[in-house]
């Protein structure tokens, strides 16, 4: 009786600790190995108490029959440490024998970029481009859930915000999720009931209830828990599968959708490879595994930005090997020291800058992955790394002491520019850009202007001239009425007033200062000007 109880008690044990960690039974998975040693690790406690505690004794008996002799308990302790022992050493000498030390060459190939010219980032277009950071879209999704007095009390917003290409344009989406044990009760049987999304090009906030689109609410989710949790329901389903973190999207009908990656590696724990993903309906539980290369195309984040990262790395300082990587680090590059993403032909592309192994401010380029695809592309373009971008952007409204938000590098008439947002207090004030071959030409707007007064001052400051022309610029004669000066951010700014009440400023540079100085009222002038609805910019004086 006792020892079959011993038995049920072992047996729970094992169970519990599946049930709680969920370890897949792959051998490739080190959480596999940690779930054996947990397994033998009682039956080793056991065999020691029995063969150390019950010293002097010949024999140890139940209810007056020899079970096993002390010897035999001893034999048991040496067999189970011995099996803990391989097994801890397994995975440690398969980890090693598969290292990057033995293995550069295949660490270095897990991705390779093809070269490709800057025109394969297409033209910027802003309806299309994620100026909206994670940071500022979580304010916005909080602030848009606390409206919702039915809701807030017993819902929460989760933090997850995944960047997706939705609907022609570029959102941030995330869910809601259960406010605490009692509220999963309490809300299980209707389920999660809405999620948000932010639209990143312009702020835009919507609580897409699931009623409204004729769908239930999602009982499968990271937040809910017995067998309703996402993670244990995917486990149950596909017990030998490795998992990546779920991501949470949706199609373009806004139904909602978990894809959990796949994954294997060479030997335990090392040279990971994507090899799928599976889609879980958070609202039915239905699921289905799909290879690489079947991934459906309204899907976006297949490949999680840390394993890129990792890989790119790999490829720029593995290609010579370990050795070089480490020590000469001859040809060694390493990807920039952050990321951001590219909406293009309908898929969200990661980005980062490359640059040397000993840190500086220029990069040697730039590489975009496709996240869905795996597919690579690198940019040869030397110029000024992210860092000094930003640092370079803040200089420029140094008085006010924004933040410059990680950039994001644009296409602006073919020439490579840093776009980014300068923040106060996390809220966005004014957007920058800066030439990313020369971080020192530098240009701001306030939050409320157009990005077409942005870009047309980076072409001028580019020395584009005539693709400003192309745009919204008119020419005309005017009559001043009035000069006015001020000094703006240490720059010299020229205001005039015409004899219609209309107001033109223009900064002293070495191309308008002849024009400026010696202007005078009540004399006519010819110029050109970026046509907008408040004061009118001057770009050039017509002789």
């Amino acid at each position: 009786m006792k020892k079959g109880l011993g038995v049920i008690i072992y047996l729970l044990y094992i169970a519990g600790y599946y049930y709680v960690m969920l370890p897949p039974m792959n051998w490739h998975a080190p959480e596999f190995w940690q779930f054996l040693v947990f397994c033998l690790l009682p039956l080793l406690v056991v065999a020691f108490m029995f063969a150390l505690g019950k010293v002097g004794l010949e024999k140890f008996k139940y209810r007056n029959t020899i079970v096993l002799e002390n010897s035999k308990w001893k034999r048991l302790a040496q067999v189970s440490g011995v099996m803990i022992v391989c097994i801890f050493l397994i995975p440690m000498i398969s980890a090693g024998i598969t290292s990057r030390f033995f293995h550069a060459k295949e660490y270095a190939t897990r991705i390779e970029p093809k070269e490709v010219d800057f025109t394969e980032i297409p033209e910027v277009d802003f309806t299309k481009t994620p100026i909206i950071d994670r940071d500022s879209s979580q304010r916005l999704g909080d602030k848009v859930m606390g409206n919702m007095t039915e809701w807030v009390s017993q819902f929460d917003v989760s933090s997850e915000y995944t960047q997706v290409s939705y609907k022609d344009s570029v959102y941030r989406v995330t869910p809601l999720t259960y406010n605490g044990f009692i509220k999963y009760f309490k809300n299980r049987k209707e389920g999660i009931p809405a999620y948000i999304t932010v639209d990143s090009t312009n702020g835009q906030t919507s609580l897409v209830k699931l009623q409204d689109l004729g769908l239930g609410g999602m009982k499968y989710v990271p937040s809910a828990m017995f067998h309703e949790n996402l993670m244990r329901h995917l486990r149950f389903n596909y017990p030998t599968e490795i998992f990546g973190s779920p991501s949470f999207e949706v199609d373009e009908e806004g139904h909602p959708w978990y894809i959990c990656t796949t994954y294997t590696y060479k030997g335990v724990g090392t040279q990971k490879k994507v090899t799928g993903a599976i889609f879980l309906d958070p609202i039915s539980g239905k699921s289905k595994k799909y290879d690489v290369g079947e991934i459906p195309s309204w899907a976006d984040r297949v490949y999680p930005e840390s394993l890129l990262v990792e890989e790119l790395d790999d490829n720029g300082s593995l290609q010579d090997g370990f050795i070089n990587s480490k020590f000469g680090q001859n040809g060694v590059t390493v990807t920039s020291q952050g990321y951001n993403y590219l909406e293009k032909d309908g898929d969200i592309w990661l980005y980062s800058g490359i640059t040397s192994a000993n840190a500086d401010e220029s990069n040697l380029g730039f590489v975009l992955v496709n996240m869905r695809t795996h597919e690579a592309m690198k940019i040869k373009t030397a110029g000024a790394n992210e860092t000094s971008a930003m640092k370079s952007a803040e200089a420029e409204v140094k008085n006010y002491g924004y933040a410059s938000t990680f950039p994001l590098l644009i296409n602006v008439e073919g020439n490579p520019v840093y776009l980014m947002s300068l923040k106060d207090n996390g809220l966005i004030k004014m957007y920058a850009m800066v030439s990313a071959i020369d971080y020192q030409k530098v240009v701001t707007i306030n939050s409320d202007e157009p990005f077409t007064a942005l870009t047309d001052k980076m072409l001028r400051v580019l020395g584009v001239e005539e693709k400003v022309e192309e745009k919204n610029t008119e020419e005309k004669k005017i009559h001043v009425s009035e000069i006015e000066t001020a000094i703006i951010d240490g720059n010299t700014w020229y205001y005039l007033k015409d004899e219609d009440d209309k107001v033109y400023k223009c900064k002293l540079t070495s191309n308008t200062e002849n024009s400026l100085v010696f202007l005078k009222v009540k004399t006519d002038v010819k110029i050109r000007y970026v046509s907008s609805d408040g004061i009118q910019e001057i770009i050039q004086f017509i002789q």
